[in-house]
């Protein structure tokens, strides 16, 4: 009886594990691009949707999908960060040398 339920896997079960994996990708995302004044309604509204699959899945703290997700997803947002603040500096003089002059003085 055992062998024969090793060799039908429960499709449920790969289907919750990808579900928490997911979700917990996106979790970080949510959270980050929420407008600063309502991160915190993001982040109850995180806790929100893990408690919901905690009802009807599992605990998703004891899951090492939901880590290794957390894990990935808050390393992505913070290389997207790092990325997107290399921005070519200007110098104050490059700016006065682009400026056209008035002929005020």
């Amino acid at each position: 009886m055992a062998a024969s339920a090793a060799a039908h896997p429960d499709p449920v079960g790969d289907m919750s594990s990808i579900l928490l994996l997911v979700i917990s990708l996106a979790a970080p995302w949510v959270v980050q691009l929420a407008p600063p004044r309502q991160r915190l309604i993001a982040v109850v509204a995180v806790i929100a949707v893990l408690l919901l699959f905690g009802i009807f899945s599992g605990n998703p703290l004891a899951m090492w999908q939901f880590w290794i997700g957390v894990i990935i997803g808050i390393l992505s947002v913070v290389l997207f960060l790092k990325m997107g603040s290399r921005r070519p500096r200007r110098r104050r003089w490059e700016d006065d040398e682009e400026a056209e002059p008035t002929g005020e003085l």
